[in-house]
């Protein structure tokens, strides 16, 4: 019995070491906060972190106990006694030594027939029959073997030098230091190849390794050096189950209890926020997260949600129609009285993913990562202030190329990972496409296989290469890509000499994969290796986008010997950012903050003069922008403007309430939307109910939450918020 109260106290200090060290991680956080809050704080930590590890150390102690009486039961010596007989030291360590050798042997031959056989059918079924009857097989192999693995252990340890005068059984304790080794060496090996994914933070990590190991260690130093009193023996182990179960209970309602508890629980602490969103039921997601209902691909009736509007209304398809077209045909008289050359009839749009704007040389970034970009920039219109409507792919490409926030576009399967786009959505290239327009894309990513919908309007595609997801993370798409590329520019190179000024007019759209994460360091553009995690990550990243450049480099100096490139209007932009710890984060696709959701945007029209234009527009105002230089109609259910005018200088950015939405998706169950208005910014988190309010005039880097400070501005973007969240 003392063995499993050994176990409850190793996991009560375990629990309070790591309960102080997350505390201690988030206090600076805290200052604002009421001194209730800090201690509900430690008690949510000590109920979700430090309650497992109670149970982890509970499950030690049985552990212990269930071997030790195994080996020595009541009526006989006790184990201790029997270790000093050399019969008993050897039995005990072959023991330990055959049991994880058997283990490991059955794990591999199941993984092995697993990877030979039942992984190649197709049907889950049978994956689980197969892979049921081959672990019953290999169990019974193992059993049946068991006796000559253990005389063959035993054999061995046999021939191990004698050591009569040892206080110790000297085989047991090898065996058990191998133990230890072993389980380190695991641990760090762990570790490494966690840190190597770039998911979880080093504080994360390094808790979770303190979590693995601490219990254990203390364990073995109570049972190195133990105490007689009651106390010590059973009053405190006791205590520090009640107070954890206590805590574990009540922590899933004081972790939600205020916006400060939210905002420690799940944002600013590493491991209990990593606990508190698998234990903890998250609130409401908030109302009106789609403006449309869900569609299923089987429903007939699918896409016939739309509100009626009444014909009186400016929103009326037709009376937006007629507006924007007498408004084009306006600018089209003033282009030609000022002497502002046509546009190009030909359209190059490079999608880079993952890529933040200032980590480009044109924005002031201090590293020479982008001077193929740059020498594109200082010839086009580059807009400084450019939000993407999402922070990741699935809900930011499409609103970019449908122009419409992902709220309002329909979906198939929206509250999945990858929803797919609906036919009922359109979109700029089945605009072109209407205007005979031969619209080719060339990417080498899942996600733009077919079936996701993002290829409407185009007559070629070639996504040809593309893996897995998975696969994607450490993929190098760009060579593939240009491979396929060069000869289509080429082919279209020579149609337009072919056809003169009769040419069908083209639009190339190109996908560049590589900034994306896992960032893999390239060796022709080596930016060190850094000192800290978050150095190495963006100096990986720029390499990345280094490598990138170079590909937008081979591209142009391509379309310049076709003679392609002043014939064409050609894009540069970005789905979203990427986070590198600036609000607690890598990655993206789980706030809504700059670094995630501000990306380059650079237009180049031959003959136009270039500036550089300050204000915020949106990626939704690209597709209304381009078809406007096309002279195409811009149709009505577009939410983006077009930005011509501010391209030829004759106007600011329009002043007008910009959205980003990250939805609720598979993988992240949030719901946050975020408006911006000038240099005003507001975030509203529904899941965890928390408010922040940024003055990005004052703090571009968004470090200051002012929500508390400026109650009427942040009211006034809430209201925006709340009218476009309930705009039909």
């Amino acid at each position: 019995m003392h063995q499993l109260f050994n176990g409850l106290r190793a996991g009560l200090f375990s629990a309070l070491a790591l309960t102080l060290w997350s505390f201690g991680n988030i206090v600076g956080a805290m200052e604002d906060a009421a001194t209730s809050t800090g201690f509900m704080y430690v008690a949510t930590a000590f109920g979700l972190v430090g309650f497992p590890q109670i149970i982890y150390g509970l499950a030690l102690g049985l552990l212990v106990a269930v071997w030790t009486r195994a080996l020595a039961p009541r009526s006989e010596p006790s184990l201790r006694e029997r270790l000093e007989q050399p019969e008993w030291d050897l039995r005990v360590a072959t023991l330990l030594l055959a049991t994880p050798i058997a283990i490991a042997t059955a794990a591999s031959l199941v993984a092995g027939v697993h990877l030979a056989v039942t992984a190649k059918f197709v049907r889950p079924l049978f994956q689980a029959i197969g892979l049921g009857a081959a672990t019953a097989v290999v169990l019974v192999a193992i059993v049946a073997c068991a006796p000559l693995l253990y005389a063959a252990i035993a054999r061995a340890l046999s021939f191990a030098p004698k050591r009569p005068s040892a206080k110790r059984p000297p085989l047991t304790t090898a065996v058990l230091a191998i133990y230890a080794v072993g389980i380190v060496a695991v641990v760090v090996a762990a570790y490494g190849y966690a840190a190597s994914l770039h998911v979880w933070t080093p504080t994360l990590l390094r808790m979770g390794v303190a979590g693995v190991l601490f219990t254990p260690a203390i364990f073995i130093a109570m049972a190195r050096f133990p105490l007689n009193s009651i106390f010590w023996r059973y009053g405190l182990p006791l205590a520090g189950v009640l107070a954890g179960l206590v805590c574990f209970v009540g922590a899933r309602d004081w972790a939600v209890s205020s916006p400060e508890m939210r905002q420690a629980a799940f944002r600013d602490s590493q491991l209990l926020a990593a606990t508190a969103r698998l234990l903890v039921p998250l609130p409401a997601l908030g109302d009106n997260v789609f403006a449309f209902d869900d569609c299923d691909d089987d429903d007939p009736n699918c896409g016939n949600e739309s509100k009626a509007i009444a014909l009186s209304s400016s929103e009326h398809p037709a009376r937006r129609s007629m507006a924007l077209a007498i408004e084009a045909g306006h600018q089209a008289g003033v282009n030609k009285f000022q002497q502002i050359p046509a546009p190009p009839k030909n359209l190059v749009f490079i999608l880079i993913d993952t890529l933040r704007q200032d980590h480009l040389g044109y924005a002031g970034y201090a590293r020479n990562t982008s001077p193929n970009i740059d020498a594109i920039a200082n010839e086009a219109v580059v807009f400084l202030d450019t939000y993407a409507t999402s922070p990741h792919t699935p809900r930011s490409i499409p609103p970019m190329l449908f122009s419409q926030y992902a709220s309002r576009m329909k979906w198939a399967g929206a509250q999945y990972n990858y929803p797919r786009v609906r036919p009922e959505n359109l979109g700029m290239f089945e605009v072109l496409e209407e205007r005979g327009y031969h619209n080719i894309g060339m990417t080498s990513h899942f996600y733009f296989s077919e079936r996701q919908g993002i290829r409407q309007g185009f007559e070629t595609w070639d996504n040809e290469g593309a893996g897995t997801i998975a696969e994607s993370n450490d993929d190098i798409a760009a060579p593939r890509i240009w491979a396929k590329l060069e000869p289509v520019i080429t082919e279209l190179g020579q149609h337009r000499r072919d056809k003169g000024d009769d040419a069908r007019p083209f639009s190339l759209f190109v996908h560049l994969f590589e900034p994306h994460a896992r960032w893999i360091p390239h060796a022709e553009f080596d930016f060190g290796k850094g000192e800290t995690v978050r150095e190495r990550h963006i100096n990986s990243y720029d390499s990345e986008i280094a490598y990138t450049d170079s590909y937008i480099a081979k591209i142009v100096a391509k379309l310049k010997a076709e003679g392609l490139y002043d014939d064409a209007i050609f894009v540069i932009t970005s789905d979203h950012g990427e986070a590198f710890n600036e609000h607690g984060h890598y990655f993206h696709g789980n706030t809504l903050y700059n670094e995630v959701i501000k990306v380059p945007l650079i237009v180049r029209v031959p003959g136009w003069f270039s500036r550089r234009v300050e204000g915020p527009v949106s990626i939704i105002d690209i597709a209304p922008t381009l078809l406007d230089l096309f002279k195409a109609t811009i149709p009505a259910e577009f939410e983006g403007v077009s930005l011509t005018d501010v391209m030829l200088g004759r106007s600011a950015p329009p002043l007008r309430p910009l959205f980003a939405e990250l939805l609720p998706y598979t993988h992240f169950q949030e719901h946050h939307r975020t408006v911006i208005y000038g240099h005003e910014k507001f975030i509203q988190n529904f899941t965890l109910g928390i408010e922040e309010y940024y003055d990005l005039g004052q703090d571009p880097g968004e470090q200051t939450n002012l929500r508390a400070r400026e109650p009427e501005r942040a009211n006034k973007l809430k209201e925006m918020l709340r009218e476009f969240m309930e705009r039909p």
